[in-house]
């Protein structure tokens, strides 16, 4: 379960230190439009903005979970009396977001890979990012960028199933504090780093 870190937390500095930005994070109060898209924020802010004026602030909204700390790309909605709101529905609720608004920031209409930091000394969670990584080239590589529909075919379509069943095996294992030397839970009686953890590494690595 994700949730909203404090402004104080012990792995903001750290996550901080990857964002470009030299704005601090700040609360934004969510006040989502009904009956729209989760998660659309940039089409949604620049509705908004057409009809009730203000300005798109670009930056990033900051989930905290047991595994790891991370930064999404983010917009929210500056009201004309200069007023930060996440107007974006979520799958999940919440009252307020962890926000640092970034100026250099750009957005062309593409996905943005969220920035992950490993919370816990478990190298584990750093394949687990690395399998993120990977799938996140294959779905954003070229074209596939700009498109909403994804449509992936021979090699490329194998590594993405191999990699998208990975993520809940690996973040299983550590969640349950068990590393690479584990058992692998396939039943193989081999460790985890020998069986499935050497194909999953593999595939990542590949694309």
């Amino acid at each position: 379960m994700i949730s909203v870190p404090t402004t104080n937390d012990e792995h903001i500095t750290c996550l901080l230190s990857q964002i470009s930005s030299i704005e601090e994070p700040c609360y934004v109060i969510c006040e989502p439009i009904q009956d729209v898209p989760i998660n659309e924020c940039f089409p949604l802010v620049e509705e908004k903005i057409k009809t009730d004026g203000g300005r798109r602030i670009l930056g990033w909204q900051i989930w905290k979970g047991k595994l790891l700390i991370e930064a999404e790309f983010h917009a929210v909605w500056e009201s004309p009396d200069g007023k930060y709101i996440d107007i974006t529905p979520k799958a999940l609720a919440f009252s307020k977001i962890l926000f640092v608004p970034d100026p250099t920031a750009i957005y062309e209409g593409k996905q943005v890979n969220n920035i992950r930091i490993n919370i816990t000394g478990n190298s584990l969670v750093d394949e687990f990012i690395s399998i993120h990584d990977a799938t996140f080239r294959i779905e954003n590589k070229g074209d596939r960028a700009l498109q909403y529909e994804l449509c992936l075919k021979g090699k490329e379509a194998q590594a993405h199933t191999i990699l998208t069943n990975a993520k809940p095996i690996i973040e299983m294992m550590a969640l349950e504090n068990l590393t690479k030397n584990s058992p692998c839970p396939c039943g193989s009686n081999k460790k985890y780093k020998i069986c499935h953890g050497k194909i999953f590494m593999k595939v990542a690595k590949n694309f």
